[in-house]
């Protein structure tokens, strides 16, 4: 009787877990968001930096992060477009257009809005472009994000997602906890290095021994070494 009861049961949860992967095109666990946010960063970087090698014939170190090949931009975007359209598999392609549009619209917002206000930095700026929404980002933008979406669901996910599935079943929980550890502290200590760097360009002493450390071994020329795309006018930001 019991088995009865519990094979229709089983039948009807295979059955609602096969619906659910037929209009999910991952499996939206923190290992794989973690790994795709890391492949999306050295990936995109590297990308970036080809292109605009190309367009402009010299070579800038285009990082995002005091450490590592990694532009945290790239990373964010695959983690976010992989959210925000995971569960439309199977939808119209205008829709995952749509959706990738405005949530990468609205990324290149806020950053373009964070790195201005906090740090006095344009690290790109749409003013002249039509249909631009603060400079922060613009329409035509919005079509290429769209578009960039589309492509990443559709052609690019799959690949990583395989070269993700290659490391090993024993070796992804302590390599997820080391990599989580090191972004951690490189984005903290990014920030901090930003945070210093505007306080000496505002005209700072620096005195404290926090102030002194980063002073030392992230000065103003280091940090123009590093962040080669980025230029900080402290009279923009709003603090």
């Amino acid at each position: 009787m019991t088995h009865a009861r519990t094979a229709p049961l089983s039948q009807a949860l295979a059955r609602k877990q096969g619906s659910d992967d037929a209009h999910s095109f991952i499996e939206l666990t923190y290992f794989n968001l973690l790994w795709i946010f890391v492949v999306a960063s050295v990936v995109g970087l590297i990308g970036e930096t080809i292109v605009a090698t190309v367009m402009d014939g010299f070579v800038k170190d285009r990082a995002g992060l005091v450490w590592g090949p990694f532009s945290p931009l790239y990373g964010l975007g695959a983690v976010l477009m992989t959210v925000a359209l995971n569960d439309l598999k199977g939808r119209s392609r205008i829709l995952l257009f749509t959706v990738a549009a405005v949530v990468g619209g609205a990324l290149e917002f806020v950053a373009g809005w964070f790195w201005k206000n906090a740090f006095g930095i344009i690290a790109w700026s749409y003013i002249d472009r039509p249909l631009n929404f603060g400079g922060y980002t613009c329409v035509e933008m919005m079509v290429v994000w769209g578009l960039a979406g589309l492509a990443w669901m559709l052609v690019a996910l799959p690949i990583v997602m395989r070269v993700i599935g290659l490391i090993p079943a024993n070796w992804r929980t302590p390599l997820t906890v080391a990599m989580s550890a090191f972004l951690l502290v490189d984005v903290t200590v990014t920030l901090m290095s930003f945070n210093f760097w505007f306080e000496r360009l505002s005209g700072a002493v620096p005195e404290t021994p926090l102030q002194l450390f980063f002073a030392n071994h992230y000065g103003n020329e280091w940090m123009d070494d590093r962040f080669q795309t980025m230029s900080m006018w402290t009279d923009l930001a709003k603090r």
